[in-house]
Parts: C-alpha cells; sequence; structure tokens
C-alpha cells in the first residue's frame, strides 16, 4: 500500500488538550444525547467517558504524533449505535455541521465509512425469509497535511514496533536497515517477525497491522508478500 503525503512547514503545533478538546466540542450535541461513539488515533482510541475521567485512553488519543520526520494529523469519529435507516439519515445530516466547524480548524473528512449486516427478522408468506439490515457501525475519517520536522527519520525500536504488532497477535523480532537501489541514505526497513497465535499461523488483518505501523511511525509505504515472515517498510 502506498501513501500520498502532503508537507507544509511546521509554524505551531496545538497541545494536545486544545486539540483533544476542539474534537469533543465539536461533538458536543452528540454527545450530549449520550450517543455510543468511539474516537480513534494512530495511538489508541477514547470514549467520552475516558475524556470525562482523563484515563490512559485519553493520554493514549492523540489525533496529532510525531512520526518519524513528519507531524501526522488525524482521527476518524466512529458511531456505534445507529438504530436505523432513519437514524442513519439523521446523523449524517447533523455531521455536517461538525464537518463544517472541523474544516474551519484544518481538519479535512477524507473518508466515511458504513459497516451493515443483513440478518434474518423473520418469515414472509409470500416472499420467504426477509432480512434486516443491521448498521454495525459509521465512521468519519479526518486529517491535515503532513508537516515537516526538521531532521532524520526516527527510526522506531522493536519495543515501539511491538506497541502495535501485539495487538495483532504479531511480535516483531528483529530488524535490518537496507541501503535502496542507488546506494544513498538508508530508506528501507525490514522487520522479521513471527506469530503469537495458538499453532503459529497467521492472524486475520495481518495488512491492518502494517498500515497502522505506517500512520504511526511515518513510514510512506510496505511491502509484504503472504505466507513471508517479514516486512519491508519504506521511508524518506
Amino acid at each position: 500500500m502506498k501513501y500520498l503525503k502532503k508537507f507544509s512547514l511546521i509554524k505551531e503545533s496545538h497541545s494536545h488538550e486544545e486539540c483533544v478538546d476542539l474534537i469533543i466540542d465539536t461533538m458536543r450535541d452528540f454527545l450530549d444525547d449520550e450517543r455510543k461513539i468511539v474516537f480513534k488515533s494512530p495511538i489508541d482510541d477514547m470514549t467520552y467517558q475516558d475524556y470525562v475521567n482523563k484515563n490512559s485512553n485519553y493520554l493514549g488519543f492523540k489525533p496529532v504524533v510525531n512520526t518519524g520526520n513528519l507531524l501526522k494529523s488525524q482521527f476518524i469519529i466512529v458511531f456505534k449505535d445507529i438504530k436505523d435507516y432513519s437514524d442513519f439519515l439523521s446523523v449524517t445530516s447533523n455531521m455536517q455541521s461538525v464537518i463544517g466547524k472541523l474544516k474551519d480548524e484544518d481538519w479535512n473528512m477524507y473518508d466515511f465509512r458504513v459497516e451493515t449486516e443483513a440478518r434474518e427478522s423473520g418469515t414472509n408468506y409470500l416472499l420467504g425469509s426477509e432480512s434486516k439490515v443491521i448498521f454495525e457501525s459509521l465512521s468519519y475519517y479526518f486529517s491535515k497535511p503532513d508537516q515537516r520536522i526538521p531532521g532524520n527519520f526516527k527510526v522506531p525500536t522493536i519495543k515501539d514496533l511491538n506497541t502495535i504488532f501485539k495487538r495483532y497477535s504479531l511480535e516483531a523480532q528483529d530488524f535490518e536497515l537496507v541501503e535502496n537501489e542507488h546506494g544513498d541514505l538508508e530508506s528501507e526497513m525490514r522487520v522479521e517477525f513471527e506469530a503469537l497465535t495458538f499453532g503459529g499461523e497467521f492472524p486475520q488483518k495481518v495488512d491492518d497491522c502494517f498500515e497502522q505501523v505506517c500512520d504511526r511511525f511515518g513510514f510512506n509505504s510496505y511491502h509484504w508478500e503472504v505466507g513471508h515472515w517479514d516486512v519491508t517498510f519504506f521511508y524518506n
């Protein structure tokens, strides 16, 4: 998977508290209605109760992350309680004001995803079995252009990598920095890993793990062949 990046020079950075407060304030109407919402970042996820309690999930929710030689800004708002199609239309309509407020702060919505599941709801005499559409989640993705940080790329350690690998039942064992084809500065990091699953089989969502590593540590892309126990991450 390739990641296209836009760069700008860093002029200023808001504190973690200011950034999270802004996101919560834009969602205040939904939160006052006690909607079940999860806020996701490359580091950790947070609920509104986490925000109120100022616990470890709140501290781990970082919409703006220093990744290698980039300041990367992105987060996801996920509704987990869409009741039916009418509720879906209501939420999407009311989210327009949230999208507008966030855009005023340079946060742009770049993706929108709906997860549904069809479940049998009974049997109709004429049509046979009937299905009901269940809304599993409704997600809004926001980001800002990446900001270049002066200095060299900061290569993550094995311990750093395993903060993400282990979430997916994988464990990074060793890594090697490899020079690119033109003999310039090192631009590849090849990581050997193993599975923590019973029997050592490949767990599900391996690609999700590698994509999250790219987002968290600032790699441009990665290459992994199914069935191989190594993955290569590319960086500038």
